[in-house]
């Protein structure tokens, strides 16, 4: 897509979409979910993609025969449909959604590496448990995203903001979705307990503007 010109004095001319949402009522939702995802976590073997030392499930997560599961799909689609709103305004499309989604479990000193999701138009995380982090470690399992502009740190001006990362230290209950070549990873989390996340992607199959 093409980027026309506003006639605006200043424009953001490669701004790069990330929605967030929390849902304030997802304790019952999320204490269902991480008995799930522990259990099969008992049951199965890493898949071990972009994580060290941490736990990934198998890619199948929407097929797991749970209410929960289905819960979270619908909170999947509800983003997808706003952030969509926000990148196409009113015009009304039609697609078929694929989602692809898998579980994490990160304990004391586990992270994820910085990576993109190749071959897919959104990605995105929904947080179901933080553990129990150290308070006196700041940033603390936090998603770091990359700035997507290659040369943005190259020659700076005191002073003025000069982004590289964009570090979000997120909650239970909160949903992110962003494009999925957007490079992002996750820090070392530190402490005690389980930080539980269910990862996803998502590919708009047979896309058309009706």
């Amino acid at each position: 897509m093409q980027l026309y010109d506003s006639g605006e004095e200043v424009v953001l001319a490669f701004a790069t979409p990330i929605y967030r949402r929390t849902w304030p009522d997802s304790a019952e939702l999320n204490a269902r979910l991480r008995e799930i995802v522990l259990e099969r976590k008992a049951a199965a073997a890493s898949t071990a993609r972009s994580t060290v030392g941490g736990w990934q499930s198998s890619h199948d997560l929407m097929t797991w025969p749970h209410a929960e599961t289905q819960s979270l799909g619908q909170r999947i689609h509800e983003a997808f449909g706003a952030v969509m709103q926000r990148e196409l305004g009113h015009q009304r499309f039609t697609c078929r959604l694929a989602v692809t989604a898998w579980a994490n479990v990160n304990e004391d000193g586990h992270y994820n590496r910085h990576h993109t999701h190749a071959n897919n138009h959104w990605s995105g995380v929904y947080y179901v448990d933080l553990g129990e982090p150290d308070a006196a470690v700041t940033p603390n399992g936090a998603i770091e995203f990359i700035d997507p502009r290659p040369a943005v740190g190259v020659c700076e001006i005191p002073g003025a903001a000069a982004v590289t990362t964009w570090t979000l230290q997120p909650e239970a209950g909160e949903l992110l979705l962003f494009p999925s070549w957007l490079r992002h990873g996750v820090l070392p989390f530190h402490g005690a307990g389980q930080r539980i996340s269910i990862a996803f992607n998502l590919m708009a199959k047979d896309f058309k503007l009706t």
